[in-house]
């Protein structure tokens, strides 16, 4: 029994690092041909994994085999953009100017369901307020209301808004985050002077801090319910 726990362990461990190595897609977007990879790569650990007489190279030399497939294809398709869409495909125009492709959808074998679903979850339920539908290579279908159905933004109100980047967490359970202060060209003399100001005796004392793009500083401490917001520098100073 030992025997197969130490083995189920090692090869889960293999396909862990077989998939890392694939890269960070999520199962709805994968390329056919990764698909083929991942599907290859649970077989190959589930066969020596239940048969003890196996031994586990016979499952762990074809998981790299084919990483380094993968790899190689990817690369491939990468440079020769022929061989990527005979691979991967090409975004197929499913709804244009409002009016449904018919002919495509039969071609990909998508139906009227499947359209109205993608639609949904691009928040458009009226089909009337859909310009243009197109599906990826990926399988996903993307959407794109018409310009009178879109939500406002800044620009079509001639308005010029601040600069919203990423904020930068300095101070998550207690512990400094460094590698965002010299990012943010802080010091962390600096980030106890404002602890004391929001009332930290020490930055243990705080389970979250952060600095936004805005100079605004939102600090939460361990055990309390209540956050402050407080301004601590000109959004010009930022520089991250």
């Amino acid at each position: 029994m030992l025997t197969v726990f130490v083995r189920s362990v090692l090869l889960y461990g293999a396909s862990l690092l077989a998939m890392r190595a694939m890269g960070k897609r999520q199962v709805g977007q994968l390329q056919p041909f990764e698909m083929v990879v991942v599907i290859m790569i649970a077989e190959l650990a589930a066969t020596p994994m239940g048969g003890v007489g196996i031994p586990l190279l016979y499952g762990i030399l074809p998981m790299a085999a084919l990483v380094v497939c993968h790899g190689l294809i990817t690369a491939a398709c990468m440079k020769w953009q022929r061989l990527r869409v005979f691979l991967c495909g090409e975004p197929t125009v499913l709804m244009r100017g409002g009016v449904i492709c018919e002919k495509q959808l039969r071609r990909v074998a998508v139906d009227l369901n499947d359209l109205m679903e993608a639609m949904r979850t691009a928040g458009v339920f009226d089909p009337s307020e859909v310009d243009t539908a197109v599906l990826e290579p990926g399988g996903t279908i993307s959407v794109l209301p018409r310009a009178d159905s879109r939500p406002v933004t800044p620009s079509d109100l001639g308005l010029a808004p601040v600069r919203d980047g990423l904020p930068l967490p300095l101070v998550m359970d207690g512990v400094v985050q460094h590698g965002n202060l010299t990012r943010g060209q802080l010091s962390e003399a600096w980030l106890r002077q404002e602890a004391r100001k929001a009332g930290f005796g020490t930055l243990q004392e705080v389970l979250f801090m952060c600095l936004n793009t805005r100079g605004e500083l939102l600090i939460q401490g361990k055990g309390r319910t209540d956050t402050s917001l407080v301004q601590v520098m000109l959004p010009e100073r930022v520089v991250w």
